[in-house]
């Protein structure tokens, strides 16, 4: 059965961010201590362990699940928690997160995490130019129709700051702090612009050019979402969960990058191929973590 493109009713989830944001060096910190413990609490001793406050680390515990590193098992009574296969691949590779391809893929899981602002944003809420108030005002209006749960204005509204905050690189001529720990790298994206005569903010394409194996890692998860190995390149860029939408790709830019990733990953299956009168790209329905891991392959940085 195929995705729907509009989602359903669910529930959803709101503030577990605790207000922050992914600061620099807090995934590695998880990641770390996930890797030392086989476990993570959202306790005392382990925010004493990672030199976090009590809300921190409540936060930082949210930020693992939310970008997919953590995995669950057992019951309900009972939750081990553990390393997930990203959360072990990103260990592996790039323990602090310092090449561009981790923070793409932090994003793709963030941005697909369903019942949250992050998919609602890049997914349902398409102004390209906008302000804040405008924003919280399309959210509150989207919690109110899909939402089995509701909140209230006031954690919409810190909802759609940490949202800004992670995300809106300030003006040219507002330049940033280099050393201010606060800053979330996934600024770095280029996703969003903050234009800071006038407050208002605007969606970007990516400045720099996307890994191909982040865009073959949206493509194989919206693949398996539509249950098929082939997905036409117009669905690519307009359906719900698509590189188009949480990467901020146009036509064009999806065109060349499932190009490159034909030429790189044919012999993987990897292929533009014409079903009727649509252009359509073949891909193996892999996880994150295993296009996480070619790309450095590709790039020799294995380790």
């Amino acid at each position: 059965m195929r995705a729907a493109v509009e989602e359903a009713r669910r529930k959803y989830e709101f503030g577990r961010h605790e207000t922050f944001t992914i600061r620099e060096g807090w995934l590695s910190k998880g990641l770390a201590r996930l890797s030392d413990t086989d476990s993570f609490k959202a306790d005392l001793e382990t925010a004493d362990a990672l030199g976090l406050g009590s809300r921190m680390i409540k936060s930082l515990q949210y930020w693992l699940e939310a970008t997919g590193m953590l995995a669950f098992e057992g019951d309900r009574k009972r939750k081990d928690i553990r390393l997930s296969d990203l959360g072990l691949a990103i260990w592996a590779h790039d323990p602090h997160l310092e090449f561009p391809i981790s923070w793409w893929i932090v994003h793709i899981m963030l941005a697909r995490r369903g019942g949250s602002v992050w998919n609602w944003f890049f997914n349902d809420y398409q102004e390209r130019s906008f302000d804040r108030t405008h924003c919280v005002e399309s959210f509150n209006r989207y919690v109110k129709e899909k939402s089995t749960n509701q909140t209230t204005t006031s954690v919409i509204q810190r909802d759609i700051a940490c949202l800004l905050i992670s995300y809106a690189v300030p003006s040219a001529n507002e330049r940033p702090d280099p050393e201010d720990a606060t800053i979330c790298p996934l600024r770095g994206l280029s996703l969003v612009m903050k234009h800071s005569d006038t407050g208002r903010f605007e969606r970007t394409r990516p400045l720099d050019r996307v890994p191909v194996e982040a865009f073959l890692a949206a493509t194989a998860l919206l693949a398996e979402d539509m249950e098929s190995d082939s997905v036409a390149l117009s669905d690519l860029l307009r359906r719900r969960n698509s590189p188009g939408r949480i990467l901020g790709l146009d036509g064009d830019m999806l065109d060349d990058m499932a190009t490159q990733a034909a030429n790189i990953y044919g012999s993987l299956g990897v292929n533009i191929v014409m079903l009727g009168s649509n252009r359509t790209l073949t891909i193996p329905r892999l996880p994150p973590d295993l296009w996480f891991e070619r790309h450095f392959s590709r790039i020799g940085a294995a380790r």
